[in-house]
């Protein structure tokens, strides 16, 4: 006996929810009815529009990008498609309670973190400043709450040592391999699970200022810090009134000293003490600037950066 398709709606903006619109669209038993994107944004100097991922696909499917999900407008074109259920991922807009009732099974919402814990905007980045040693995918029922909906199902990742790109990498893995049997089994009647509430934590939205590094930390909570915000807002120091990005750092514990001063500077690296340690940068990238090594930073600031100075 042939399935009926579950008819869906699909919410969602970044590349990491257009790579399971992409999966959604390859499996048979699933219909997707449109598309729910944010509004294009201008960017860059000259403030170019740039359209969403999903403006160009070839499948025909309906794209809707309402700046007021509760704009009559809005309303009248979702309502128009009678679905099972609405799949959303990264979509950046709050669901409205009348959206989330408007499919026959209700809203499943992707979220990258294993729920109650690192609830809210930016749970990876959060997960890997934390220093988690595991983290995952919740596949979770919405509701009005932010991220306190019951959940289906979770799926368990090992991220320890890993920075945003990697954990980025392993988790959308792990989702996409896992939503569609999801989906079927909402379906078929599966029953989503309260969370505890009382072990809830919450990932707050990253603020760029955030990158900064403040040498009187520990050095394996700047390294955490470090791989969090490997994407942004990238770590960085100030350098003699220079915002100075790191792009690769190690640590040492064996040496200790007053946190932000100059340890050694030469070809390989340039060495802070921090709280327990010292920060070894080994490539940086000054403002407008591509790039360099640990060696053409010694070539080009050796005469300004000298053993004792602090960087504070």
């Amino acid at each position: 006996m042939v399935k009926t398709k579950v008819r869906i709606g699909f919410a969602g903006t970044p590349k990491i929810a257009f790579d399971h619109f992409s999966k959604l669209l390859e499996i048979d038993n699933i219909s997707i009815e449109f598309v729910l994107t944010q509004p294009n944004k201008a960017s860059g100097r000259g403030l170019t529009q740039k359209e969403s991922l999903f403006a160009n696909q070839n499948n025909k499917i309906p794209v809707y990008q309402p700046e007021n999900l509760n704009s009559q407008s809005a309303k009248d074109l979702i309502c128009s498609h009678a679905i099972d259920l609405m799949v959303v991922v990264a979509y950046g807009k709050l669901i409205p309670n009348w959206l989330l009732t408007h499919p026959k099974n209700g809203c499943l919402n992707v979220h990258f973190s294993l729920l109650p814990e690192h609830r809210g905007a930016a749970p990876m980045q959060r997960a890997i400043a934390n220093g988690d040693k595991v983290s995952g995918v919740s596949f979770m029922k919405l509701d009005e709450g932010l991220d306190e909906g019951p959940v289906y199902e979770k799926v368990v990742t090992n991220i320890e040592n890993k920075d945003f790109y990697e954990v980025e990498d392993l988790l959308l893995e792990s989702s996409i391999n896992k939503i569609g049997s999801v989906i079927e089994s909402i379906q078929d009647g599966l029953e989503a699970q309260n969370q505890d509430h009382s072990k809830a934590s919450y990932a707050e939205k990253i603020d760029k200022d955030e990158g900064k590094i403040n040498w009187h930390l520990p050095s394996a909570h700047i390294k955490n810090k470090f791989r969090a915000f490997k994407k942004w807002p990238q770590c960085y120091f100030d350098l003699k009134g220079e915002k100075t990005k790191i792009l690769s750092l190690d640590i040492d514990t064996s040496r200790t000293g007053r946190p932000g001063e100059v340890c050694a500077f030469d070809k390989q690296s340039l060495d802070i003490f921090c709280k327990d340690g010292v920060v070894s940068i080994t490539a940086v990238q000054f403002p407008g600037k591509k790039v360099i090594s640990s060696l053409d930073f010694f070539n080009s600031k050796r005469d300004i950066i000298s053993k004792g100075d602090l960087l504070i």
